[in-house]
């Protein structure tokens, strides 16, 4: 019963996402929160804390506005205080020059008595990195 209501959580917090509230990510993070979003090109990065993470998303959002992400599998283990969560995802935007950009990705999480310590997030980068080039071009 557990995992489903920390399903259930995930999906509404990508829900809020989806709709422009980050925020609701950034408030569920603990203070020293581990991130990692694996690359090279922005918004690749790896940081502790939760107002390097608030920063993260604004980044994300002036980078690719209107961007879209929708989960279509969750899973989640372990014990309230030791849960893992990992999600695929789809990821949509409209670039700058008109063109649609589609990815997807992984994110592995991992909370402790509902706060996230842990965000370690895997896209397809080839995909993203030509993304950022386009949308740079644009500016």
């Amino acid at each position: 019963m557990y995992h489903a209501i920390v399903r259930a959580k995930v999906r509404s917090l990508w829900a809020r996402i989806a709709d422009g509230d980050y925020r609701a990510a950034v408030r569920l993070a603990d203070p020293d929160v581990r991130f990692r979003f694996v690359g090279d090109a922005p918004p690749a990065a790896s940081f502790t804390g939760r107002d390097a993470f608030d920063r993260w998303f604004r980044d994300l959002l002036d980078l690719f506005p209107g961007i879209r992400l929708t989960p279509y599998e969750v899973i989640a283990r372990g014990w309230p205080w030791n849960t893992t969560v990992v999600t695929r995802f789809h990821v949509e935007a409209k670039l700058a020059d008109g063109t649609p950009y589609r990815n997807e990705g992984v994110q592995w999480v991992r909370l402790r008595w509902g706060r996230m310590v842990d965000d370690y997030v895997l896209e397809d980068t080839a995909r993203l990195a030509e993304a950022v080039r386009r949308q740079s071009a644009s500016a």
